[in-house]
């Protein structure tokens, strides 16, 4: 009788923290537990250095964070960007313009996580949800698979699913080599990189060439073999491109789309979105635009959206490379006039905002 009095009141609090997990109280916060003095923590075998313990629990020491480059071979080598985690990740994905979808699809999947280790507190010896980190995203140019990749990490990093949360990125190039062998060698680096963070690999279609002596295929099934390794559990693979690129790679391969149930879709921004998002890197700069040059930004923004290429469309990189033209006019203007007040070298205007260039849809010639 005792021991049923004990199991309904441990049910009893499993059921408050869930009450309160979905109400709000625990949502995007996890707290870590902490070694105590006569306790060390640990990482792997191969990186003796501590991650910090700061309150926020974001950022990763200089020293953990792996070197931006792998050797393919004794003679060469290649270059791999590396991002590092980022403080307040939740914040970042709200910030975000648009994406609605994704944002609800990202809380579920830290939520899940989440409430795998609520369970494990309440009841220590119960089996735990199986939660994939793999994840494609589709999308094209532009549409924030980037950015959301780096808050991706930092999320799982707070939620406990990752032990570090950086991303590391690669593509095409970063594993074919020149030699034998190279492409092992590449993946392998790759992996001890990426260790406790996601690999990011970008336009992943293109590993699969239409030749089949092509070593993109190496590196395909090099990385079956990693995604069935039960031990491979400290580390998110998010595969990047097209949708019907991307689509046509896992039509293809059975048991590569099978070990990346999440997939997110990026949608082409509106063109208020990228108003929107103007705005906001503008803002970042502490610039301004009088009336007549928000206006006339405005539209030719919408005619640069009406006849654009969707295939080549940038989305926002296209609004990031005109900024950066209307920037280096501004700055031109203002130290061409030389008297200009200080507010005045924060108000952009009309003269400004350079034409757009806009690259239009190919003409076909022929039937």
């Amino acid at each position: 009788m005792q021991k049923e009095q004990s199991l309904f009141n441990e049910e009893d609090d499993f059921e408050k923290l869930l009450s309160d997990f979905i109400n709000g109280e625990f949502a995007m916060e996890v707290v870590e537990e902490k070694p105590t003095e006569n306790e060390d923590e640990t990482l792997p075998e191969d990186d003796e250095e501590e991650l910090p313990q700061d309150d926020d629990d974001s950022m990763m020491d200089d020293d953990a964070i792996p070197s931006g480059y792998i050797e393919q071979n004794a003679s060469f080598s290649v270059n791999v960007e590396i991002l590092r985690p980022i403080a307040n990740p939740r914040e970042e994905l709200d910030k975000l313009v648009g994406c609605e979808e994704i944002k609800r699809r990202m809380d579920e999947l830290v939520a899940l996580t989440n409430y795998n280790k609520l369970r494990l507190q309440a009841f220590p010896n119960s089996k735990q949800h199986v939660v994939s980190l793999h994840s494609v995203f589709f999308g094209r140019p532009g549409t924030g698979k980037t950015t959301v990749c780096k808050i991706y990490g930092s999320l799982l990093r707070q939620a406990g699913a990752l032990s570090k949360g950086h991303v590391v990125v690669c593509d095409r190039g970063t594993f074919i080599g020149t030699l034998w062998g190279d492409e092992e060698r590449a993946m392998r680096q790759v992996l001890e990189k990426a260790k406790g963070g996601v690999l990011m690999i970008d336009e992943a279609y293109l590993l699969n060439g239409k030749n089949d002596n092509d070593p993109g295929k190496i590196v395909i099934q090099l990385l079956m073999n990693v995604l069935a390794d039960e031990t491979q559990r400290d580390i998110a693979v998010v595969l990047c491109g097209y949708k019907d690129q991307m689509q046509k790679l896992l039509d293809m391969n059975p048991g590569l789309y099978s070990r990346f149930p999440n997939k997110f879709e990026f949608q082409d921004f509106t063109v208020d979105e990228l108003l929107e998002i103007t705005k906001s890197r503008v803002k970042d700069y502490e610039y301004e635009f009088t009336d007549g040059a928000w206006e006339k930004y405005s539209r030719m923004l919408a005619n640069a959206y009406q006849v654009r290429d969707p295939q080549t469309w940038g989305n926002a990189r296209f609004v990031a490379n005109q900024l950066e033209r209307i920037y280096i006019q501004h700055a031109t203007r203002c130290v061409r006039q030389r008297s200009l007040e200080k507010q005045d070298l924060c108000m952009l205007t009309p003269e400004d905002i350079v034409p757009i260039e806009i690259p239009r849809q190919k003409t076909r010639i022929g039937f």
